[in-house]
């Protein structure tokens, strides 16, 4: 019977520490919430708006880095793009190949930048990718 008791000592114990803890935590209000466009409508004008904000680019930007197709894809388009394909060219022969470091450079160079990231934006295939790569 005593450790019946002490069992439900403990117990109301305890949910009374959580509902305390609880009630100190703030939840985010609904206004301060972000407010993004439906993507699995496959709506590309909703992906176009929400890729144009700093923070999506910035985690595009970081997806260029890391090797994958997203990263190989920019490269070819570079590299089948008149005005960059001898930069890039000679850019990959310096570099033994290595595209990762190619794309730091680019991405350090401001009109290459733009190109690329207005290639992803524009390209509904590639932008779908990209926007998978970063959970949006």
């Amino acid at each position: 019977m005593k450790k019946l008791i002490l069992i439900f000592a403990v117990v109301a114990f305890v949910s009374l520490s959580s509902s305390k803890i609880m009630a100190q935590v703030k939840m985010p209000s609904s206004s301060s919430k972000l407010e993004v466009p439906s993507v699995k409508t496959g709506d590309i004008s909703n992906l176009q708006t929400l890729f144009k904000t700093e923070d999506v680019q910035k985690k595009v930007k970081s997806q260029l880095l890391k090797k994958g197709d997203l990263q190989s894809k920019a490269i070819d388009f570079l590299k089948s793009d008149s005005a960059s394909k001898s930069k890039i060219t000679e850019l990959l022969k310096s570099n033994s190949g290595v595209k990762s470091k190619v794309m730091e450079y680019v991405l350090k160079n401001p009109e290459l930048t733009k190109k690329v990231m207005g290639w992803i934006s524009s390209n509904p295939e590639i932008l779908k990718k990209a926007m998978g790569l970063i959970g949006m």
